[in-house]
């Protein structure tokens, strides 16, 4: 009788560990912007390079991500839909406003954590013409990790 009993309360108390299935990674990359004036054709930049610090939350079940940047003042943190397969996620990306109007796509291996790769085009105001390309080497961390990411960023 005591066994039933035990067994319920050790999978009920386990129950929220496997509830959060997330995997959480941390990418170091490298982007090589190059812009054009679009009107004169005139090459404002070419190949300017910039580290940034990225972190993931991905939901494999779910087949969604969510990103931030350490360097961005983006504060809306939305689920961005993926493609996942064979510990790889793929998304196409299309940020459309006013000011900007970019699209591209992201490659990122997490099973295990390995490279990302991205390429994006932009067109700022309707005048520059950026093409942007990423790369990285990403590591796995914890939640907290990602978390505390996240708070940093608030203060």
């Amino acid at each position: 009788m005591k066994l039933p009993i035990l067994l319920s309360a050790l999978l009920i108390s386990a129950s929220p560990a496997f509830a959060d299935d997330f995997i959480y990674l941390k990418c170091e990359n490298q982007m090589t912007l190059t812009s054009t004036e679009i009107r004169t054709g005139e090459i404002l930049n070419d190949g300017e390079t910039k580290s940034e610090t990225v972190y993931f939350k991905i939901d494999p079940d779910g087949n969604r991500f969510i990103s931030y940047k350490s360097s961005s003042d983006k504060r809306d943190f939305t689920w961005d839909e993926a493609t996942i397969s064979g510990g790889v996620l793929s998304a196409n990306m299309v940020d459309t406003s006013e000011a900007l109007k970019a699209n591209g796509e992201l490659n990122l291996e997490f099973q295990p954590a390995g490279k990302l790769r991205s390429k994006f085009s932009a067109i700022a105001f309707g005048m520059i013409s950026s093409e942007i390309d990423i790369s990285g080497d990403c590591v796995d961390v914890d939640a907290s990790v990602f978390e505390e990411a996240l708070k940093e960023s608030e203060s």
